[in-house]
């Protein structure tokens, strides 16, 4: 009975410490995606470790039909509660971008880096604000920018306050030509690498997960 409570503590510990486990994998430098999937694959093996358990105390005379059905009902109870707790939500691990290449009098509208595309009182637009301000520690070399829609000068400062001198905030430049790249509404992000090419890479929020992290920390050499 003690490995089976033991076994119940250590997947709620899992369950509780979900985000510090994701951010001890980034602070020893494993990958964005791999350390999104880290805390899952722990509470895994909690609810394996119950299921173990509980056969090898009760079950082992039990007929297999029992075995199952009870070894059946832990595994989807235990990974339920789990992921009641920290559901994974479409976007987490995605990486959907596409391509856009700008010329002339818009080739230099974006600088290098990653640039968040804000929209004035966009809930997502803070949310993802303070994932960027987040790698931004962790990686301080990684140029990061909030250009804000709508010339909103008190959004434009609250941005900067959010930012917390971490990130750069300027408003959006004024171009009908540069507001139609932004599809799917906000936030919008844009990557330009370094060097003289060109070619833009976008996302949308959802389109935007660790992958796309791990996409522009390797561009970066980081």
């Amino acid at each position: 009975m003690i490995r089976i409570l033991l076994s119940i503590i250590t997947l709620a510990a899992f369950i509780f410490l979900h985000d510090s486990v994701i951010a001890l994998g980034l602070k020893v430098g494993l990958s964005f995606t791999f350390s999104k999937i880290l805390p899952y694959m722990l509470q895994f093996l909690a609810v394996c470790m119950l299921i173990f358990n509980v056969y090898r105390q009760y079950l082992e005379s039990a007929s297999l039909t029992a075995r199952r059905l009870v070894s059946i009902l832990i595994l989807f109870g235990g990974s339920g509660v789990a992921f009641a707790f920290h559901p994974i939500y479409e976007g987490d691990f995605s990486h959907q971008y596409r391509e856009i290449s700008l010329a002339g009098a818009h080739k230099d509208a974006f600088e290098q880096g990653l640039t968040m595309i804000a929209l004035p009182g966009c809930g997502f637009c803070f949310e993802k604000l303070e994932e960027m301000k987040y790698v931004k520690k962790l990686y301080p070399q990684l140029p990061m920018h909030v250009l804000v829609i709508n010339q909103d000068e008190l959004a434009l400062e609250s941005y900067r306050e959010e930012s917390e001198g971490l990130i750069e905030v300027d408003f959006f430049p004024e171009s009908t030509l540069l507001k139609n790249i932004i599809t799917d509404g906000f936030p919008n992000l844009i990557y330009k690498p370094s060097g003289t090419d060109q070619k833009l890479i976008n996302w949308s929020n959802s389109g935007f997960g660790s992958a796309s992290w791990d996409y522009v920390l390797t561009e970066e050499g980081l």
